[in-house]
C-alpha cells in the first residue's frame, strides 16, 4: 500500500468527516498539480517546478504518501538548481502513477 493514514488520523483526532474532507481536497489538488507540473516542464521553468515539488512533498507527507513525498523532495532539490533535467520526466511519470494508486487507495475511504 502506498498510503498510510496514521498521521492524518492523529492530526484530525480520528474525525472521519475531517479526514474525508482533507482526502477529497488532496485528491482534487493532485489532479490540478499534475497539469501545473506538465506546464512547468514544458516551459522549462525549473524554479517554479522546484516550488511545486516542495508543495506536493509537504501535502503528500501529511496524507501519508511517503514515497511521493520522497520523490518530490528529490525533484525539488534537482529543479532548484536546474540539474539533471533529463531525469525530471522519470520523476513526473512516477508521480502520475502514484496519483492513480493513491486515488485507488483513498477513494474507498471517501465512500465509506
Amino acid at each position: 500500500m502506498l498510503t498510510d493514514l496514521k498521521y492524518l488520523q492523529q492530526m484530525t483526532g480520528n474525525d472521519n468527516d475531517m479526514m474525508k474532507e482533507m482526502i477529497e481536497l488532496f485528491l482534487t489538488q493532485l489532479v490540478e498539480l499534475r497539469v501545473e507540473m506538465d506546464s512547468l516542464v514544458e516551459s522549462q521553468d525549473w524554479f517554479e517546478l522546484s516550488r511545486l515539488a516542495h508543495k506536493i512533498k509537504s501535502s503528500a507527507l501529511v496524507m501519508g504518501v511517503g514515497q511521493m513525498s520522497e520523490e518530490m523532495k528529490e525533484l525539488e532539490h534537482l529543479a532548484k538548481e536546474g540539474k539533471d533535467t533529463e531525469k525530471y520526466s522519470g520523476y513526473i511519470a512516477r508521480f502520475n502513477n502514484m496519483i492513480e494508486t493513491t486515488e485507488m487507495e483513498l477513494r474507498p475511504f471517501l465512500d465509506s
